[in-house]
């Protein structure tokens, strides 16, 4: 369910091409249609440590670039595009260049285009004569520009790759139902993109679906085989996951923790705000609103989720999943504030600020504790007695009682209906 909900949500997002993902490119090559080279162009903007190339859709494999020699086509690094090692290996940077130019050979062998022809020419006839610019570094990553397009963005050059990509690099095999959709297509074999944005991850990015030891396996299957999803499911639900842990309307980090929230229908409403840094006028705002609502929602009402992730080496741990109707989720909202708040002129405090106060320091705080408070306040549990428990042992450690301890003390005991 968590994965139809994630393509549902990519409906609504400018995804790239199939195998494509957004990538800052620091340099273009502006190619004649004879592939004589006319210049280095400087796409980065900023300055210092902060300049960066725009980003745009390229190819790439994802979490399939290893260690292995792995060429982009048309838009690489500079070992790969000019043959320049970043780490004094230029055996290896040779190597890779190599298969760039194969690559390239291969494409325009398949495509035959006047654009991907003058890259061909570049490399066979120009190549030895041209000179990088001085501020390039080999970390950088160029792109080819023919005719005043980028090879990138040609349709020809995208589907060439997507097709090139899935089969020398095994991302898909044999055809099955898919999971998600339920359409009979070819099966990722590896989901080559990463989730990344969650606290204590991998930066490269993380696997939300993988099986690769033998514990994992069972009726003879192997890696995507075990979980059937098709090539264009996965990407569109990993770019969903992206782009919600990357925005900050739609993502809250609380520890170790990272929480998505979204609904089926585009919406104003920001729960987030109202987890972090509620303000006391948008809070008693919802408040007048839920009253003046009514009792119950409509039965089409908008659909609201609620997913929580967290690491475990290069996996994604599901921690727990949501799924209520927004009006549910703004009157179990209210209630939660309403639980809190000590008095009349009473300020509304994040969830981030009630976990830390049953605890010395912040590195202290388990995991469970805020995703116990962000599910009561969504579901209008009560809140389990444990933390009740924490904090009077915390009052008993500290020898006082903090306004925050005493907020969640009340919405303990008056979440158990204790007067």
């Amino acid at each position: 369910m968590i994965l139809k909900r994630l393509v549902e949500y990519s409906q609504r997002l400018s995804l790239p091409p199939r195998l494509y993902a957004p990538t800052p490119i620091d340099w273009i090559i502006e190619l004649k249609p004879c592939g004589a080279p006319v210049g280095m162009v400087d796409r980065r903007t900023g300055s210092g440590k902060n300049k960066r190339g725009k980003r745009q859709p390229a190819p790439t494999l994802g979490m399939l670039r290893t260690s292995d020699i792995r060429p982009l086509l048309f838009c690489d690094n500079g070992g790969y595009v000019l043959g320049i090692g970043s780490k004094g290996k230029p055996q290896k940077a040779q190597q890779k260049l190599y298969s760039f130019r194969k690559l390239v050979e291969a494409c325009h062998q398949t495509l035959n285009l006047p654009e991907t022809g003058a890259v061909h020419a570049f490399y066979q006839r120009h190549f030895t004569q041209f000179t990088p610019s001085s501020d390039y570094e080999p970390e950088h990553t160029i792109a080819f520009r023919v005719n005043g397009r980028l090879l990138i963005d040609l349709p020809q050059v995208q589907q060439f790759w997507r097709d090139y990509a899935s089969s020398t690099y095994g991302i898909t095999g044999a055809s099955a139902f898919c999971l998600v959709c339920n359409q009979p297509k070819p099966i990722v074999r590896a989901h080559y993109l990463g989730v990344k944005g969650i606290p204590g991850g991998q930066p490269t990015g993380m696997a939300l679906v993988s099986a690769n030891a033998d514990a994992f396996l069972s009726y003879g299957l192997e890696a995507g085989d075990l979980a059937p999803i098709c090539l264009d499911c996965s990407e569109q639900m990993l770019h969903a996951l992206n782009e919600l842990l990357q925005d900050s309307r739609t993502r809250l980090r609380v520890g170790q923790i990272a929480y998505c929230f979204w609904t089926r229908e585009p919406v104003e409403f920001d729960i987030t705000r109202f987890l972090e840094q509620p303000d006391p006028n948008d809070v008693k705002a919802l408040l007048q609103s839920v009253a003046q609502g009514g009792a119950s929602p409509p039965v089409n009402a908008n659909e609201f989720y609620a997913l929580a992730l967290s690491a475990n080496s290069a996996r994604v741990v599901v921690r727990s999943y949501l799924e209520l109707t927004l009006p549910d989720v703004q009157r179990n909202l209210a209630r939660w504030f309403e639980r809190l708040q000590l008095h009349e002129d009473d300020k509304p405090v994040g969830v981030f600020a009630l976990a830390r106060a049953l605890y010395r320091e912040a590195k202290d705080i388990s995991a469970h504790v805020p995703e116990t408070l962000i599910r009561c306040a969504l579901t209008g549990a009560p809140l389990p007695m444990y933390l009740l428990q924490l904090a009077i042992q915390r009052n008993r450690a500290e020898q006082k009682v903090t306004e925050n301890r005493a907020r969640l003390i009340q919405a303990a005991l008056r979440s158990h209906n204790y007067p």
